[in-house]
């Protein structure tokens, strides 16, 4: 029992609560360096300052990467709904093209085969009237331009009229298609007539 209090003599006279630094005081002060926002203001050592750099720099570089990863997945998406969106612009306007042309197709071979009838029945008023609308949607198409100038012809031979009309049309004709043998042989209908008419002028 002596020695257990003796022991505890010997712990108190080493923690002297009296003693600078120590207790209350110490305590209160701390309190009050905190209280006031009061920070240490130790100065820091050089490694520590290196290691707060290269913390921030690390901070820094994640950012980075993650912002690049973010543009590069926008970029991609964006990149990814303008070629939809222009492969489907292109795929509406072939179509669109297709469908006109058919659509002016139709109506070309229409008024060819009006034309073609009243040519049988000899109507040439109407036959011309007919191949110059098929002529408007394909004017450069041969099929159309020699049935216009065998019209013309027919009509210049039979009832006089349209001969200058069919000739200048022939003429284009056969500039355009020098090797065609029908040609040669339209220009008959319209050399008699045109012969007759500058020997009846003079």
């Amino acid at each position: 029992m002596i020695t257990i209090l003796r022991n505890n003599q010997k712990l108190l006279r080493k923690r002297n609560p009296f003693q600078r630094g120590f207790g209350f005081e110490k305590l209160r002060k701390e309190y009050r360096t905190y209280a006031q926002g009061k920070l240490d203001s130790r100065p820091l050592s050089k490694r520590e300052r290196q290691a707060i750099r290269e913390k921030i720099e690390a901070e820094n570089q994640k950012h980075f990467v993650k912002m690049c990863i973010a543009a590069s997945i926008i970029l991609i998406v964006v990149l990814g709904l303008g070629i939809q969106l222009n492969d489907s612009f292109k795929r509406n306007e072939k179509l669109y093209a297709q469908k006109e042309l058919e659509s002016k197709t139709e109506q070309y071979l229409f008024y060819v085969n009006d034309g073609d009838k009243w040519l049988q029945k000899r109507h040439w008023h109407n036959a011309i009237f007919q191949y110059l609308l098929a002529k408007k949607i394909f004017p450069n198409e041969y099929a159309v331009n020699y049935r216009l100038a065998l019209a013309y012809g027919s009509y210049c031979k039979f009832e006089g009229s349209g001969c200058i009309e069919g000739h200048q049309l022939l003429t284009d004709l056969k500039l355009q298609f020098p090797n065609k043998e029908e040609l040669h042989t339209l220009e008959k209908m319209y050399v008699s007539k045109l012969t007759n008419e500058q020997k009846t002028n003079h």
